[in-house]
């Protein structure tokens, strides 16, 4: 019995000591921890705040103006429309209709995210009940379109004091619609997410493996390039990647009936795309890793800001604004708002075109240094 004890006991020591002279693991024991749960409390809200919102008033009573007074708090951020009408102007055309279609060309172009919109008799028309507002909607985040609507509704009690709604809304979706799921919003992301977590990991790891292994060593005593081997496992990695996507996509298609308007192969592409970048960012995180223990650890470091600085699970707009820059430096977060923009939007190469110029760069960074530190891991 006490012998099984001590051998038991010298197991433990064993294991121990190893982690005894291995300063990066034990940082990671203790910091990780504290990075996740202050990330988590900062970040994961799920509130929205500063929703750009534009406001045409041409009411010509104070019933407007004292609504929009009564729209408290940081949710949204109004600002009064100086779109330009003139591309809206027709004959039988208004002037106020003409400025809510120039302010709804911003929702269109992804500007804005909702117009509230007040018509000249707006004040006159309450006491029949029959006045209305018009609110022009992106509704393809359903947590942007719940902030709006609620707070809307809100300043409406507190401005009429619960006496009953004299008026109406009227609800223009330039995106989505009132049917909308949650699901539908984040699926893209989701998918991003996935082939990041694969492609980034696998690429990690094999390369570890094969460096542990003098494989890599071997492989730089014959005449092969270091550009050469970084495109070769880009290539095979690409297989992984599309077909994870392919998975993933058709599950999210197939099992969740997740809406799509936009190309399908436009979203292939974009994850394509994406995984590449990935695989160039796995190889060069390969280069501070000895052993597969220590290859493990980039995965929080990767999960944890992609999860929660991206706007995968909820919008940017939901993320606290001293966090937010570091939201633009991840790539997750171009790859997600294309999809995202692709799927539920319907848009093309030419509207997602910041995000693929994004996306080529970090494509660019990371296989340039793939190539320089796969060399120096041999």
């Amino acid at each position: 019995m006490r012998a099984g004890l001590r051998r038991t006991l010298a197991v433990t020591r064993k294991t121990l000591s190893q982690f005894r002279h291995d300063r990066r693991t034990l940082g990671f024991i203790v910091a990780m921890p504290l990075l996740m749960v202050v990330v988590f409390g900062y970040t994961f809200g799920g509130e929205v705040h500063n929703v750009r919102t534009l406001v045409v008033n041409s009411d010509a009573g104070p019933m407007a103006s004292r609504l929009l007074e009564n729209i408290t708090g940081d949710t949204l951020a109004l600002e009064s429309s100086n779109a330009s009408p003139r591309n809206c102007l027709a004959p039988g055309i208004g002037i106020f209709e003409a400025n809510v279609c120039a302010a709804r060309e911003e929702v269109f172009a992804g500007r804005a995210w909702a117009v509230l919109a007040f018509p000249e008799n707006f004040s006159a028309n309450l006491p029949p009940g029959n006045a209305t507002i018009t609110v022009v909607l992106d509704g393809s985040s359903p947590p942007i379109r719940a902030a709006v609507l609620g707070t809307l509704r809100g300043a409406l009690e507190k401005t009429f004091a619960g006496a009953g709604a004299p008026f109406a809304l009227e609800l223009d979706y330039v995106y989505g619609s009132e049917d909308t799921r949650f699901i539908d919003s984040f699926a893209p992301g989701v998918v991003a997410l996935a082939v990041l977590m694969v492609t980034t990991i696998f690429s990690v790891i094999m390369v570890v493996r094969e460096k542990s292994g003098g494989i890599l060593e071997r492989l730089f005593a014959t005449p092969l390039r270091s550009t050469e081997l970084v495109v070769g496992l880009a290539l095979a990695l690409a297989v992984i990647a599309f077909a994870q996507s392919i998975v993933v996509m058709g599950a999210a298609l197939l099992l969740f009936q997740v809406k799509v308007v936009g190309s399908i192969p436009l979203a292939f592409g974009i994850l394509l795309l994406f995984g590449i970048g990935n695989q160039g960012l796995g190889i060069m995180l390969s280069s501070a890793a000895k052993n597969e223990l220590q290859a493990i650890q980039f995965v929080p470091l990767i999960l944890f800001p992609s999860l929660l600085l991206t706007g995968v699970f909820f919008p940017l707009e939901a993320i606290p604004s001293s966090f937010r820059p570091f939201s633009y430096v991840v790539p997750l977060t171009y790859a997600s708002d294309a999809l995202h923009s692709i799927m539920l939007r319907g848009w093309g190469v030419v509207e997602v075109g910041v995000d693929i110029v994004a996306l080529l760069v970090y494509d660019a960074l990371t296989l340039l240094g793939a190539a320089f530190f796969v060399r120096r891991q041999a």
